[in-house]
């Protein structure tokens, strides 16, 4: 009886335990969307150049474009709703303000700015591209992947230390 109570008490709509699991749960499921795009555009990035019999590469490196742009608007969004409601969802229902939030959203910032580069090198695309080029313009993609990759371990650690402390005390 007692953990029926608490599991009502705790799933109650508009309770702020509810709505930190559930955007616990949204943030799970984003990473996971986002990892899955991440990885596509690393593997594409990562084949750029690579063979020899290939003149030029600029419709590849517009066919990666139109992938990393929109990775970078789904990425956007994601960092939109982390900044304007999960981190100070979590500041506020831990009482503290997350150090560790800043980093991330630099972090976020920073592989933006590999992505952009991308985006502007290939938009700037005039002559035919050799293997050689072709693989630095990608390398700004596998860049934004490793920072990416690093962040989201990062992020869900610090999410899941923090599902463990809210455990200790009855949440979650």
């Amino acid at each position: 009886m007692k953990e029926h109570m608490s599991t009502t008490l705790f799933t109650t709509i508009g309770h702020p335990l509810y709505e930190l699991n559930e955007a616990v749960q949204r943030l799970e499921e984003e990473h996971v969307f986002l990892q899955e795009q991440l990885s596509e555009l690393y593997g594409k990035a990562k084949a750029i150049g690579l063979n020899e019999d290939v003149i030029n590469w600029g419709g590849a490196l517009r066919d990666l474009r139109n992938n990393a742009a929109a990775f970078q608007r789904d990425l956007e969004g994601h960092m939109n709703w982390e900044e304007e409601a999960m981190f100070p969802m979590i500041a506020w229902y831990f009482g503290e303000e997350l150090q560790q939030f800043t980093l991330m959203e630099q972090e976020h910032e920073l592989a933006e700015l590999f992505i952009d580069a991308y985006l502007e090198a290939v938009e700037g695309i005039v002559k035919p591209v050799d293997g050689m080029e072709a693989r630095e313009m990608a390398s700004y993609l596998l860049q934004a992947h490793a920072i990416l990759n690093n962040h989201f371990r990062k992020e869900k650690e610090i999410i899941t230390a923090m599902t463990d402390r809210s455990n200790n005390y009855g949440g979650f």
